[in-house]
């Protein structure tokens, strides 16, 4: 008996008595399409110069990604952009009058904190013989900027949708820099990461404090939980048990309610590959 036979009568012994009334007449059919395409396909790439896969009209032709390290300069002008859309937010929650009291000063004053941020890490950009890139983030401006800006201007509250929104951006940024202090070769430039990072967590704080103003105690303005206040010495409820901060996205909940009564959640992220200014992209 040839090889083949004796293939397949094995694969009649193995299959005999076995129910394939469980197989439609369609899936059959797709399998046995399956096998036919398949088997074409080798032919197709089989055999001499002639052979190959046949294609109808043609592709155009792609460009491929510059080679885009993510360097001490990428970083900087990352972190520079991130300011920018701080910046952003801030000024239009001014022009639009969405806050006035203690809360309006706060976001003064945060406004010009982070115009002297991006300042400042344009300056080492410029030093490292890069481009600063003074606007904001591009992704991160039309994925979660703009969108979130519109939901607080449509919100039942907007003063309140305002700070909730400063509070997840302070949070995002200091969370950015402590994502990028391992990643900067240069370790004077790791310090100034860390300085920024820690003023953007103060503020982030302050807003929080705000936000939850029955979390405070007024003779040391820590904000501390309601059961803790009698205890005397905060300071273990204060203690870093790990890595100080978090990195994971950040949530805030904006807009006007819904039909549902549910509100829309916007995830905010720290800046990933592909929301990186990179030393190619262009910025005035």
């Amino acid at each position: 008996m040839k090889n083949d036979d004796k293939t397949l009568a094995a694969i009649v012994r193995a299959t005999a008595g076995q129910d394939f009334s469980h197989l439609s007449r369609r899936r059959f059919l797709l399998a046995g399409g399956a096998t036919i395409s398949f088997g074409a396909l080798l032919a197709a790439c089989g055999g001499g110069e002639k052979s190959g896969i046949a294609r109808v009209g043609l592709a155009p032709e792609t460009t491929a990604l510059p080679d885009a390290p993510v360097t001490d300069v990428t970083l900087l002008r990352t972190a520079t952009s991130l300011e920018h859309n701080a910046i952003f937010v801030y000024e239009a929650v001014a022009e639009a009058g969405l806050l006035s009291g203690d809360a309006a000063q706060i976001a003064a004053r945060f406004l010009a904190d982070h115009k002297a941020h991006a300042d400042a890490t344009a300056s080492l950009t410029s030093s490292l013989g890069g481009t600063p890139f003074n606007e904001p983030n591009p992704r991160l401006q039309s994925l979660y900027i703009e969108p979130a800006l519109a939901l607080v201007t449509s919100a039942e509250d907007p003063a309140a949708d305002s700070l909730a929104l400063a509070y997840a951006l302070e949070t995002l940024a200091g969370a950015t820099y402590q994502f990028y202090v391992p990643m900067i070769s240069d370790p004077s430039l790791r310090a100034q990461a860390m300085g920024i990072g820690q003023q953007e967590a103060r503020h982030a704080a302050v807003i929080g404090s705000v936000l939850n103003p029955d979390r405070l105690v007024s003779s040391n303005g820590l904000a501390i939980k309601a059961e803790y206040r009698e205890e005397g010495d905060p300071s273990p409820f204060y203690a870093v048990p790990s890595t100080f901060g978090t990195q994971s996205p950040v949530p805030v909940t904006l807009g006007p309610t819904n039909e549902s009564g549910s509100r829309t959640t916007v995830n905010l992220e720290t800046p990933s590959l592909n929301s990186m200014v990179y030393e190619y992209l262009d910025g005035e």
